[in-house]
């Protein structure tokens, strides 16, 4: 196996940190074990050099190989085109468009991804409107001077990008997205230490905290979760996200089996989870709260802190530290912060499922000691209390339904031992619990009332798009299904698709965007084309429950946490739109550690609960 990588810095248009950029990168791959590093900048940063850096790429690499595609510079959203700007942006004619556009990195994406499965793309770029990552100036060290990119004839582009993909092309598997900043906000570039010349904001933290955990099995979802912190607390307004299978290690295939990490704040002086309510997280529930300490000489530890749900703010759990005598950082939680990449694991909530244990002898009894340590799962007697039964035929485990189907195949290696069938439960009550997430009557329902759409249509491609009913849908595998909000309130809203398969396994569709879908007061959006699908692990007999959860909220919240491991990976094969994912997903700076007003958060759900089945709509006749 090798590891390569194709560095892009396109410094144009007022910025002079891009070069750093792409050192520091570049440098940091090399400890990682990077030998194939393709640096292009200066006049191999022109578009045709870009194209050829991403060919040279396609050629060399080879089945388990590792691939990264860094770029640091501008980045374009005008005329109905999404893009890079290489060096020679301004070149363009009528007839020739030198962006680099997504359908583009799109199309190279894939081609890689039919080799290897181990891609990252790693975008320090802002594409607002024309005006993309903004430099900081002189006259204080966030100041912003708005950078206008040259008016070009968009034709040519236009063109290129209707022959490179499709509405309904799905999103690249595999691949681990980690952007800069939201497709209409900005990212920052400034001299972060004295006389060191300026570089990207988010290149610099990613890099900081990649060389800080070199030694460790820190996930991308926990690495950027630290930049978005140690990024506010400089006081920058910028937001980056990761997208598509992010639980990875870094540069790898390996994602460790760790158990959901949510949000923690503290405000007024008191700790927070934010949207704790969608979380499942109720009063007396018991969490940790993890404080990490990466300035430590071993490369890093953790404070862990037990604390309970005292009570529950709008749709935020309000937390009760069990003992106060702690400084995971000195004196930063007597601060309005906490710090950089903390988090809290739930411990033992309220909203436990039943499990009907069905055999007797070793393998019973260690389920059962498995059992009493779960946060989400209780043994029961009762046949109709449980949500799944575990029963023991010919010395093999399997797991039935409330409908008495498998959820596996019985080779499924789910089935090898206690802990891996414990490991199913879990993730079977999880999406349980996902699947009755309700409107909610209290402090935390939102006011806005946007109108709400479902669609779907058919898997052959014939026939129009057709509104689906609440209840008693049916869907096959195959067909697809879109949302669409209107937002008729005065204010931005939030909404995220969640979706919880006829597996059991949950997923968040709009992972092109983990943090929300922003819809400006009095326009509407809507989802890309969503396939249903029939996991190859499943027994092909039903019907089984598939539920569609539309959340719309009154600000920006990292709902990650609610996709279950293996659905994170699926996720790419789930939503549609031309490789939009790689340039638009990541928040607006509205950090909840910082929210003026103490606000807390809102929202309402709008669900579809329908029936799977295997066969095609065709077939039904």
């Amino acid at each position: 196996m090798t590891l390569r990588a194709v560095l892009i810095g396109a410094q144009t248009y007022g910025l002079s940190g891009v070069h750093a950029d792409v050192e520091l990168m570049r440098r940091v791959l090399a400890d990682r074990g990077f030998t194939d590093l393709d640096v292009r900048t200066g006049r191999r940063a022109r578009y045709s050099g870009i194209t050829e850096g991403m060919a040279r790429l396609r050629s060399v690499v080879r089945p388990g190989d590792g691939v990264v595609i860094y770029y640091s510079g501008h980045g374009g959203l005008s005329d109905g085109l999404q893009y890079l700007v290489p060096v020679d942006m301004d070149e363009s004619s009528s007839t020739d468009f030198r962006g680099y556009l997504a359908e583009e990195l799109t199309a190279a994406v894939r081609a890689l991804s039919a080799v290897t499965r181990n891609i990252t793309c790693v975008l320090d770029s802002c594409h607002s409107g024309g005006a993309v990552r903004e430099a900081a100036y002189e006259s204080g060290r966030w100041a912003l001077k708005s950078v206008r990119l040259p008016r070009v004839p968009p034709d040519a582009g236009l063109a290129r990008a209707a022959l490179l993909a499709g509405s309904d092309d799905p999103l690249v598997p595999n691949v681990v997205r980690l952007t800069a900043c939201e497709q209409h906000g900005s990212a920052y570039e400034a001299e972060l230490r004295p006389g060191s010349g300026r570089q990207g904001v988010f290149t610099a933290a990613l890099a900081d905290l990649l060389d800080a955990s070199v030694a460790r099995p820190v996930p991308w979802t926990t690495l950027v979760a630290r930049a978005r912190d140690r990024i506010k607390q400089q006081q920058v307004l910028q937001w980056p996200d990761a997208g598509g299978p992010s639980g990875r290690l870094p540069f790898s295939l390996e994602e460790p089996a760790e158990p959901e990490r949510l949000p923690l704040l503290r405000r007024e002086g008191r700790f927070r989870i934010p949207g704790g309510a969608l979380f499942g997280l109720g009063p007396e529930d018991e969490v940790r709260m993890v404080f990490p300490d990466d300035t430590a000489q071993d490369g890093g530890r953790e404070t862990s802190v037990p604390a309970t749900v005292e009570e529950m703010r709008g749709g935020d759990a309000v937390l009760r530290a069990r003992r106060t005598s702690f400084r995971p950082q000195g004196d930063e939680l007597s601060s309005a912060l906490v710090p950089p990449g903390s988090y809290a694991l739930a411990v033992r909530v309220h909203d436990r499922r039943q499990v009907l244990i069905d055999a007797v002898g070793p393998f019973a009894d260690a389920l059962r000691e498995e059992l009493v340590r779960s946060p989400r799962l209780a043994e029961t007697l009762e046949a109709n209390a449980a949500f799944a039964v575990v029963r023991v035929r010919d010395g093999r485990p399997e797991v039935l339904d409330r409908a008495g189907l498998p959820v596996r195949r019985p080779t499924d290696p789910t089935y090898s031992n206690a802990s891996a069938v414990m490991a199913l439960l879990d993730e079977l009550a999880r999406g349980e619990r996902v699947r009755w997430l309700r409107d909610p009557q209290d402090s935390s329902r939102l006011d806005a009332g946007p109108d709400v759409l479902f669609e779907t249509r058919r898997s052959t491609g014939y026939g129009g798009w057709r509104v689906i009913r609440p209840m008693g849908e049916r869907l096959y595998d195959g067909d697809l299904y879109r949302v669409t909000v209107h937002n008729r309130a005065g204010t931005p809203l939030y909404f995220w698709v969640l979706g919880v398969g006829l597996s059991g396994r949950t997923a968040l569709v709009t992972n092109d965007q983990p943090s929300g879908y922003r819809t400006e007061p009095h326009t509407h959006r809507a989802t890309a084309p969503v396939r249903v699908y029939w996991p190859g692990d499943v027994p092909e007999r039903g019907p089984r429950p598939e539920t569609i959860h539309l959340i719309v909220g009154d600000r920006r919240m990292d709902l990650s946490a609610l996709a279950s491991r293996e659905a994170r990976d699926r996720s790419a094969h789930l939503t549609a739109p031309a490789l939009g994912a790689l340039l638009q997903e990541v928040w607006d700076g509205a950090r909840d550690q910082q929210m003026d007003g103490g606000e807390e958060f809102h929202y309402r759900v709008w669900t579809v609960h329908a029936d799977a089945l295997p066969r095609p709509r065709q077939a039904d006749a």
